[in-house]
C-alpha cells in the first residue's frame, strides 16, 4: 500500500471519527437494537400470549387409560377431566375462553384403533374442539395434535383427527377471528405510516431552513424561541396528521382485501373505538414530530437529518413488530415507555379490551415526552452552535 493511499485513508477516517454527528449515527443503530432486543427478550414467555401460570382446562370423553401419559408434560400445567356437562355447554365455554380444549374419543377407541384394518373403512376418530382466537386454546390444541400425530405415525394411520369436514371444531367466532387478524398487523402498519408521514416533513423543516439560509430570518423576529418551537411542532403535527389520516383510512378500508380469503369485518368497531385510536395516534405523532425536529435541529443538512433518523425508524419498526409477535402486557409501568405504549394501546383498543388506566398512562407519558422535547428544541433554537452550524 503506497504512502499516498495510507494518507488518504487516515484523512477519511479522521474526518468521520472526529465528527460527533457521524460517530453518533454509526453507533446509535447498534445500541438501539441491543437495548430493544434485550427488553424484548424479557417478553419471550409472552410470545404465545399465555401467562406462565395459566392452567389449561381440558375436558375429555371416553379417554383411553393408555393415553393418560399424554396429559403429563412439564411444558404445560394441565387440568384434564372427564366431561361432566353437556357438549353444547362445553363448546360455549370454549368460545367464551373458560375452557381451552374438548377432546372426544369414539367409544372403545383404543381397541378399535388396535383392531383397525388400514384402508378398510374409516379409522376410529378423535375430535378436538378449540378456539383459534384464544391463544391458550390454540396452544394446547397444537400440543395434543402434535402428540397424537406422532403417536399415529408409529401405528401407520390407525386413527384420524377431526375427520368430519361438516363439523366446526374451531369454536372461534367471526368477531374473534377478525380481532386476531386485525391486531396482528394493523398496529405495525399504523406505526410505520405515522413515522413515514412525520419523517417527510419534520427533517426538512429545520435542517432545510439551515441549508436555505432562512433560519436567521426566523430567529431575528421578536417571537419567543419557545413559541417558534411550539409553532413548528403543532404545524408539523397537523401536516403529519393529514398524511396519517389518509393512510389510516386507506388501511382500514382495504384491510379485508389485504387479508385475502380471511373472513375479516371492520363492522365490529364503532365511533368510540376510532375516537380512542385517534387520540393515541395524535400523541404518537407528536412524539415523532418532536424527536425528528430535534434531529433536524441537530443536523447540518437534510441528508444528515435523514441519516440520523434511521435509528428511530429501526426502533419504530421493531416496536411495531411486537404486535405481530403477540407481545402484550397490562402492567401500567410499561405504558410509560414511548412508542411501545402506543403499540400496546392500539392493540388493546382494536381488541375491544381497553384499560382506562393504561390508556391514560400512555397519553400522559407521551405528552410529558413531548413537553421535554419542546423544551430541548427551544434550547437548541437559543444556541447559535446548532442553528448556524458553528
Amino acid at each position: 500500500m503506497s504512502r499516498n493511499v495510507w494518507t488518504m485513508i487516515k484523512k477519511e477516517l479522521r474526518r468521520v471519527f472526529t465528527d460527533r454527528r457521524m460517530v453518533i449515527s454509526l453507533i446509535l443503530p447498534g445500541l438501539i437494537v441491543y437495548v430493544l432486543y434485550s427488553v424484548m427478550g424479557g417478553f419471550t414467555s409472552s410470545l404465545t400470549g399465555v401467562d406462565e401460570d395459566h392452567v389449561y382446562k381440558v375436558y375429555t370423553v371416553n379417554a383411553p387409560a393408555e393415553f393418560a401419559a399424554f396429559n403429563n408434560t412439564a411444558a404445560f400445567d394441565l387440568d384434564v377431566a372427564e366431561a361432566s356437562k353437556p357438549t353444547d355447554e362445553i363448546l360455549a365455554d370454549i368460545e367464551s375462553e373458560i375452557t381451552d380444549l374438548y377432546i372426544v374419543y369414539e367409544d372403545d377407541f383404543y381397541q378399535k384403533m388396535l383392531n383397525y384394518d388400514v384402508g378398510n373403512g374409516d379409522a376410529p376418530m378423535i375430535e378436538m374442539y378449540y378456539n383459534s382466537a384464544n391463544k391458550a386454546s390454540s396452544t394446547i390444541y397444537s400440543y395434543y395434535q402434535e402428540v397424537f400425530q406422532a403417536y399415529e405415525a408409529q401405528l401407520t394411520n390407525r386413527f384420524d383427527i377431526n375427520r368430519d369436514t361438516s363439523v366446526a371444531y374451531d369454536q372461534a367466532s367471526d368477531e374473534d377471528l377478525s380481532i386476531m387478524l386485525i391486531t396482528s398487523l394493523l398496529p405495525f402498519l399504523l406505526m410505520v405510516f405515522l413515522y413515514s408521514g412525520a419523517l417527510q416533513v419534520s427533517t426538512e423543516s429545520i435542517a432545510g431552513e439551515k441549508e436555505r439560509g432562512t433560519i436567521a430570518t426566523l430567529l431575528i423576529t421578536p417571537t419567543k424561541r419557545s413559541e417558534i418551537a411550539w409553532a413548528k411542532i403543532i404545524s408539523l403535527s397537523m401536516i403529519t396528521l393529514v398524511s396519517a389520516t389518509s393512510s389510516f383510512l386507506g388501511v382500514m378500508l382495504s384491510f379485508p382485501r389485504l387479508m385475502g380469503g380471511a373472513n375479516v369485518s371492520m363492522n365490529i368497531y364503532g365511533p368510540g373505538t376510532y375516537a380512542l385510536l385517534f387520540v393515541v395516534i395524535i400523541s404518537t405523532v407528536l412524539i415523532y414530530v418532536v424527536v425528528l425536529s430535534i434531529i433536524s435541529a441537530f443536523a447540518k443538512t437534510i441528508k444528515e437529518a435523514n441519516s440520523l433518523a434511521v435509528p428511530l425508524m429501526v426502533l419504530n419498526m421493531l416496536v411495531g413488530i411486537t404486535a405481530m409477535l403477540g407481545i402484550t402486557n397490562t402492567n401500567p409501568i410499561l405504558y410509560m415507555i414511548p412508542l411501545f405504549n402506543s403499540v400496546q394501546s392500539i392493540t388493546s383498543i382494536l381488541s375491544l379490551e381497553v384499560s382506562a388506566l393504561n390508556l391514560g398512562v400512555t397519553i400522559l407519558s407521551n405528552l410529558v415526552v413531548v413537553g421535554i422535547g419542546v423544551f430541548l428544541l427551544t434550547k437548541m433554537f437559543d444556541s447559535e452552535k446548532y442553528m448556524f452550524n458553528k
